[in-house]
């Protein structure tokens, strides 16, 4: 039974068990019969109504939905200060030998789950230096990382990732390896080709590895905080800023374990569908425009809850935004394994989703002020099926003891509303 997610203007979705799943696409196209020739004539404008429709059930929860560890991301390929470089690197505009001198002293500080439990103001501080220094176990520790021999970003993103897994730090005044508090991947950065291209100069490559994810191994929103980055007080630069650091995100996306009965399901999905707000508008000129204009995005999406500053109100957060749809894939998969995509709906003049090219994630994130969050299907494409609720009709089978329900959407691109 495949799960589908609703997704809040707020980011978060809920996801549901679905039994049944059914598109309605209806081409409104005029057709007439010509009078005396026998022969018809069509007009077509390119209008298509679209309806999902969703049935399932809601059960109680046998045992509590596991919960999630907040995590964060350095990702090299990406520059996080004001600089509107392509890419990190390239928007340093020298050579590494001097990217590495920039470099000197630099940090970043946190603190994993575990010590923000421990409550003895416990951190970790990761000082880039030229040199190799040792380590400070400490209730402040710090993990030296000597760049000297770095080459690039990946091999800076690959050093920092050896030097953090060997790492020890304390936790509620004890040393431990910071590895049994955080999990490190590596894996491509967001502006792989980009930040290649800016580095070797040639076209058509990426770099697979500069970005390195932080997951903490205690569930719970006890770890999402913010992180810093800063230059060291004892090296020069003393008391600056790190002006153009590449992009730091701060840990998010902690959930507490919840277990819910098929009423509490029930209670929220009203909740949400009887009496949200729109938040005004939700407006997308790029979608107007298709493929045909390339808009910028600071005109590409408006969201008219931001400016009158209704953003946070939990009527607007709790408004049902988009849904996505799982399906299993061949064609786009770059291994040939199956791999998990969504469905979605091309939209405006000459947008083209077809299997081939649909090789988005399932479920993407974006970066907003050093955080992750969910984009908002009506300001995005190819990240959802942007669509509104038009009918919720739930029903209790006693035979069975659940809820049945069979929800309706209309899949639509452009919203106005209370």
């Amino acid at each position: 039974m495949p799960m589908i997610q609703l997704i809040r203007r707020d980011g978060s979705v809920i996801e549901l068990e679905a039994e049944e799943i059914a598109f309605s696409l209806q081409r409104m196209v005029a057709v007439h019969a010509v009078p005396v020739i026998a022969t018809r004539a069509a007009l077509d404008l390119n209008q298509t109504n679209i309806i999902i429709k969703v049935s399932g059930i809601l059960t109680d929860d046998q045992t509590g939905s596991s919960g999630v560890g907040s995590s964060m991301m350095m990702d090299l390929s990406v520059s996080g200060g004001s600089s509107l470089g392509s890419s990190w690197y390239g928007s340093l505009g020298v050579a590494w030998s001097s990217v590495k001198t920039l470099l000197e002293g630099k940090e970043i500080v946190f603190s994993t789950a575990g010590q923000l439990n421990a409550g003895l103001n416990e951190n970790i501080t990761v000082r880039l230096l030229n040199s190799t220094v040792a380590n400070t176990v400490a209730n402040k520790s710090i993990v030296t990382v000597d760049i000297s021999s770095t080459t690039d970003t990946e091999s800076l993103a690959t050093t920092i990732k050896n030097k953090l897994q060997s790492a020890m730090i304390h936790v509620n005044a004890s040393p431990v390896l910071l590895t049994s508090q955080l999990s490190i991947t590596q894996s491509a950065g967001q502006s792989g080709a980009i930040s290649y291209e800016s580095q070797n100069g040639a076209i058509g490559n990426f770099s697979t590895g500069e970005m390195l994810t932080l997951t903490n191994t205690v569930v719970g929103s006890v770890g999402n905080h913010t992180t810093i980055t800063q230059s060291d007080s004892t090296t020069s630069g003393a008391g600056q800023q790190w002006q153009n650091p590449f992009l730091v995100s701060s840990f998010t996306g902690g959930v507490e374990p919840v277990m819910m009965t098929r009423g509490d399901k029930l209670q929220d999905l009203m909740n949400m569908i009887a009496n949200p707000s729109a938040g005004g508008a939700l407006i997308s000129p790029q979608v107007l425009t298709g493929s045909l204009i390339e808009m910028p995005d600071s005109i590409a999406s408006i969201d008219t809850a931001q400016f009158l500053r209704i953003s946070e109100s939990k009527a607007v957060q709790k408004y049902i935004v988009g849904i996505r749809i799982p399906y299993e894939s061949i064609i786009s998969s770059p291994t040939g394994h199956r791999v998990l995509r969504q469905f979605l709906i091309p939209a405006g003049p000459g947008t083209d989703f077809s299997a081939q090219s649909n090789t988005g994630v399932f479920d993407p994130v974006d970066i907003v002020n050093n955080e992750k969050v969910r984009p908002n299907p009506f300001l995005q494409q190819g990240v959802a099926i942007p669509a509104i609720v038009t009918s919720f009709d739930p029903s209790y089978s006693a035979g069975d003891s659940v809820w049945n329900y069979d929800i309706s959407l209309a899949a639509v691109e452009q919203l106005i509303g209370l």
